[in-house]
C-alpha cells in the first residue's frame, strides 16, 4: 500500500479521535457517558491515541499517532497486572504492525518502516521485523535480532497482518 495514500488516510480518520492524555473515564463498557476530555494536542493538525487491553496475554497495547507536515506514531506495551512499561517503540512514519503471541510469556513483534538517513518520508528503503521475547529474569521484553526486508520486496502492511494472524499472532488494533 502507498505509505502517501496511509497518511491521507490517517488524517481523513483523525477527525474521529480520542484526544491523548485524556482521562476520558474508568468505564466498565460501553454506552456510558463521560465528560469532554480538554484538547491534548493544540499544537498539531492532529493525534489519534488508541489502547488495547489484551486480556489472554495480560498486555495493554497504546499507540499515539501525531501529525504536523507527516505522520508518525509511537508505540508501548505494559502489563495488565501493574502498569509496567515492557516495551516502547520510538515513533515511526507510516506506523507500524504490532501482534501478540498466544503463549503463556507473550512474545511482541513489531513490523516498522526502517528509514535510512537519505530516505524520504514517503519512502523507507526498507521493513525491520523484531520479536521481543520476555524475558523472566529481568522481567521485560528483549529484542531479538530484526529481520529486514528491503521496501521493494515488502508485500504491505494488509499482506503482513494477514500473516502474522495466519501463523497465529495476535494482531493489536493499535
Amino acid at each position: 500500500m502507498d505509505l502517501r495514500w496511509m497518511c491521507g488516510a490517517a488524517l481523513l480518520a483523525l477527525l474521529f479521535v480520542t484526544p491523548v492524555n485524556a482521562q476520558v473515564g474508568d468505564v466498565s463498557g460501553p454506552g456510558q457517558a463521560v465528560a469532554q476530555p480538554p484538547a491534548q494536542c493544540p499544537q498539531t493538525i492532529a493525534c489519534q491515541y488508541n489502547e488495547q487491553n489484551l486480556m489472554s496475554s495480560s498486555y495493554r497495547l497504546q499507540s499515539l499517532m501525531v501529525c504536523g507536515a507527516n505522520c508518525t506514531t509511537q508505540y508501548w506495551v505494559s502489563s495488565l497486572s501493574d502498569g509496567a512499561q515492557l516495551l516502547e517503540i520510538d515513533p515511526v512514519r507510516g506506523g507500524a504492525v504490532v501482534a501478540v503471541s498466544r503463549d503463556p510469556n507473550p512474545s511482541v513483534r513489531v513490523v516498522q518502516a526502517a528509514y535510512g538517513p537519505n530516505d524520504p518520508a514517503c519512502c523507507p528503503s526498507g521493513f525491520d521485523d523484531t520479536t521481543y521475547a520476555w524475558d523472566a529474569g529481568s522481567n521485560s521484553l528483549v529484542a531479538g535480532e530484526p529481520q529486514v526486508t528491503p521496501a521493494d520486496q515488502f508485500p504491505g502492511y494488509d499482506a503482513v497482518r494477514q500473516e502474522l494472524a495466519a501463523e497465529g499472532w495476535l494482531v493489536a488494533n493499535v
